[in-house]
C-alpha cells in the first residue's frame, strides 16, 4: 500500500520525534523520542521538507518543546550537510491537504463502513506526493503553493490526470471547475520540476479515443513528464452505506451523501441541491451532473480480457513510437491489463528503469525476472517435510503456478498456492493488495497446509497491519499456521533456504 498519514499525529505544532540515533548529533543535544521540533531559525515547520531545507545550514536554532511541555532554544554550529539524527512520527507537520474531487471510481467511496478513520481520508497533498510517489489530482494547488515547489524544488511529482481533455478530465474528477492539466505541466516544466502521470481507464469513459488524445497531449509534453500510466478502474461491491451505483452519475453523488461528506475536511458544491435532487444549487452551469446527463449515465464497469487486450494494443505502438524518438517507452499499461487480457508479460527493457513501479508497472515482470535469479540458490531438498501455502490475489495465480511448480521440485516440500476469492470487496477485486485477513483466514484453514506466506502488499506501509487491521501474527494464530511475508522472489528464495536449515 502507498504511504497513508495518520491525522491524530499531525498536530500543527511542529513535528514530534519518533526516534534519535545513536551517536548522532540529536542525541549529543538532549532530543529525545516524544520531543517537538517547533521551528529551525525562527521558521516554523510545517512538514519534514522544511525541515530538510532549514537543517542544512552550518549554524541553525532550533525551537524545541520537550515532552513534558517545556520550550527551549538550542543553537549549534556543524557541517551543512550534517543531519541531526532524528526521524518523525509523521512527515507532516501541519494540516493535511484532502482532496477536493468526487472521482467516481475513488476507492475510498467503495469501502464499506467499520475501518479505522484514516481509510476513508482522502489526501490529495502535493507534500506526500513529492516524498512518496502518491498521486495527486493538482487541482487544489495555491500560488502559495506553487511558490513553494518552485523555491524548494520539489521534483518529480505524480499526477493523477485520468483525461487531458478538459470535458473528459472534469468527469473523471466530478466537477466542473478543474484546471488545465496540460498548463499546469507546462508550468512545472518551467520551474524546473517533472512529473510522472497516471491514467485511472474506465471503458468507455476516458479510454479509446479519449485515452488515445491523453497520450498524444503527455507525449507532446516530454521530458518535462517522464512516464505515463495507464492503470484499469478496481470496483468492489461496496459504496458508501452499501450502495453500489451502476453510473458516473451515482458514483459521483456518493461523494455528496451528510456522512461522507463528514468524513472529510474539504467540502465542495453539491452537483444538485440535495433538498429536491433537481436544482441546481448555484447558478445552472453549476449543475454539473445534470447538465451532462447522457453522458453521466454511462455504465462504472470493470474491463472484459478483450478490452484489456484492446487497451494494450493501443499503448504499444506509442511505446514503439517514443522508444525511437526519445530512447524510452514512456508510455505503460500496468500488469493487471496484461495479466486480464492473458497475454505475456513484456520483456523487462519494456519498463526502462521502472518509473512507475509502486503503481503496479513492471513489477510481476521484475518479479519473474529475479526469481529466475533467485532459483538458482535454492536447495535440492529441506530439512524437514512441510506443506507451504503461497497466498495471493486471483489475478496473479496463474504466475504463482509457475513459481509453485518449481518450488515443488525441492524435496520434502510441498507448496500449495492458495488464491484467495475477495469476498469481503467483491470478486471484481483480484489484486494481492486487497485481500482481507477475513478472507485469508479460512483459505488457510481450509488449505491444508503447515505454513503460510503472506504478500506484502495486503499489508500496509509499514507491514504492520491489513486493510481489515490485522497483524500478520494475528492471522497466523488464526489460522493455525506460522505466516511470513514476502514481497520479492528474493525474499521467497531466503525463506525456503532458512527451511532447509531449520531445525523443526
Amino acid at each position: 500500500m502507498e504511504y497513508q498519514p495518520d491525522v491524530k499525529r499531525i498536530t500543527g505544532e511542529g513535528g514530534i520525534i519518533a526516534s534519535v540515533a545513536a551517536h548522532s548529533l540529536g542525541e549529543a543535544i538532549g532530543l529525545q523520542p516524544g520531543d517537538v521540533v517547533v521551528a529551525i531559525d525562527g521558521q516554523r515547520l510545517r512538514d519534514v521538507i522544511d525541515y530538510r531545507f532549514a537543517i542544512a545550514e552550518e549554524r541553525v536554532t532550533l525551537l524545541i518543546r520537550t515532552a513534558a511541555g517545556d520550550e527551549r532554544e538550542i543553537t549549534l554550529t556543524k557541517d551543512p550537510d550534517d543531519d541531526l539524527g532524528i526521524e518523525f512520527t509523521e512527515p507532516l507537520f501541519d494540516r493535511l491537504r484532502t482532496c477536493n474531487n468526487k472521482c467516481p471510481f475513488c476507492f475510498l467511496t467503495q469501502m464499506p463502513k467499520g475501518f479505522r478513520k484514516t481509510l476513508y481520508l482522502k489526501d490529495d497533498d502535493y507534500r506526500l506526493s513529492f516524498l512518496y510517489a502518491n498521486f495527486v489530482t493538482f487541482t487544489n494547488i495555491t500560488e502559495a503553493d506553487w511558490e513553494r515547489i518552485e523555491r524548494q524544488r520539489l521534483s518529480p511529482l505524480y499526477i493523477s490526470v485520468h483525461a487531458t481533455d478538459p470535458f473528459w478530465r472534469a468527469i473523471t474528477l466530478g466537477k466542473r471547475d478543474v484546471p488545465d492539466v496540460r498548463e499546469q505541466i507546462r508550468r512545472l516544466g518551467q520551474i524546473g520540476i517533472r512529473v510522472h502521470t497516471q491514467i485511472v481507464a474506465c471503458p468507455q469513459v476516458n479510454d479509446g479515443a479519449v485515452l488515445r488524445q491523453s497520450i498524444e497531449d503527455l507525449i507532446a509534453l516530454y521530458p518535462i513528464v517522464e512516464s505515463i500510466a495507464v492503470v484499469p478502474v478496481g470496483l468492489t461491491k461496496f459504496r458508501f452505506e452499501g450502495k453500489a451505483p451502476k453510473t458516473i452519475r451515482a458514483a459521483i453523488q456518493v461523494h455528496e451523501t451528510p456522512e461522507w461528506i463528514d468524513t472529510n475536511w474539504e467540502r465542495q458544491p453539491l452537483w444538485e441541491d440535495p433538498t429536491t435532487g433537481s436544482h441546481p444549487l448555484h447558478q445552472p452551469e453549476l449543475g454539473f451532473c445534470s447538465r451532462l446527463g447522457v453522458v453521466t449515465d454511462i455504465p462504472l464497469r470493470c474491463y472484459t480480457p478483450a478490452e484489456a487486450a484492446d487497451v494494450i494494443d493501443l499503448i504499444e505502438p506509442y511505446q514503439r513510437r517514443c522508444y525511437e524518438q526519445f530512447g524510452t517507452h514512456l508510455v505503460y499499461a500496468s500488469d493487471e491489463f496484461y495479466l486480464l487480457a492473458g497475454r505475456p508479460i513484456p520483456p523487462a527493457e519494456t519498463y526502462d528503469d521502472m518509473p512507475q513501479y509502486s503503481n503496479g508497472v513492471g513489477m510481476v515482470r521484475d518479479f519473474l525476472d529475479n526469481w529466475a535469479r533467485a532459483r538458482r540458490r535454492l536447495p535440492a531438498r529441506i530439512a524437514h517435510p512441510t506443506k507451504l501455502a503461497l497466498v495471493c490475489g486471483t489475478l496473479i495465480a496463474p504466475v504463482m503456478e509457475h513459481i509453485a511448480n518449481r518450488l515443488n521440485q525441492i524435496e520434502q516440500l510441498t507448496v500449495k498456492v492458495v488464491a484467495v476469492t475477495n469476498q469481503f470487496f467483491g470478486e471484481t477485486v483480484t489484486v494481492s493488495g486487497l485481500l482481507t485477513a477475513q478472507d485469508v483466514i479460512p483459505a488457510l484453514r481450509a488449505s491444508g497446509c503447515e505454513r503460510a506466506l503472506l504478500p506484502r502488499v495486503m499489508f500496509d506501509y509499514s507491514g504492520e497491519r491489513s486493510i481489515d487491521d490485522y497483524s500478520p501474527q494475528q492471522i497466523g494464530a488464526l489460522a493455525g499456521m506460522p505466516v511470513a511475508l514476502a514481497g520479492e522472489a528474493t525474499e521467497l528464495a531466503r525463506y525456503i533456504q532458512a527451511l532447509a536449515r531449520s531445525d523443526g
